[in-house]
């Protein structure tokens, strides 16, 4: 079952998000998601495009440790993070990004 923070984010992002939570639970860092998706964010946020969270914890210089360990980008010291698979911004922009975190090749009309 989804946790209800995650809800509207891409799968791919939430199993990573999901690899990360269960880390620092593991370290007893007490994790709490404070943001998730968000449809109001400017579209030059991985939060508008479900590849963005938040989450604080007990020790957030580990936790940014253990999230670059597991490919997640480190978006902000107040626990942003976004997990991209080598993706920006730009290739979200083009609406081929699916939900695996694959840019999706070009249909031609």
């Amino acid at each position: 079952m989804i946790r209800q923070e995650f809800t509207g984010m891409l799968p791919a992002a939430i199993d990573k998000f999901e690899e990360l939570l269960t880390q620092a639970e593991v370290k007893e860092l007490n994790p709490v998601i404070t943001k998730g998706y968000n449809s109001t964010s400017d579209k030059n946020s991985y939060f508008y495009w479900g590849a963005a969270c938040k989450i604080i914890c007990d020790d957030m210089a580990l936790l940014k440790t253990e999230a670059e360990s597991l490919g997640i980008t480190w978006l902000s010291d107040d626990g942003g993070i976004a997990y991209t698979n080598g993706l920006n911004i730009d290739d979200f922009k083009t609406y081929r990004v699916n939900g695996n975190l694959e840019l999706m090749p070009e249909q031609e009309v």
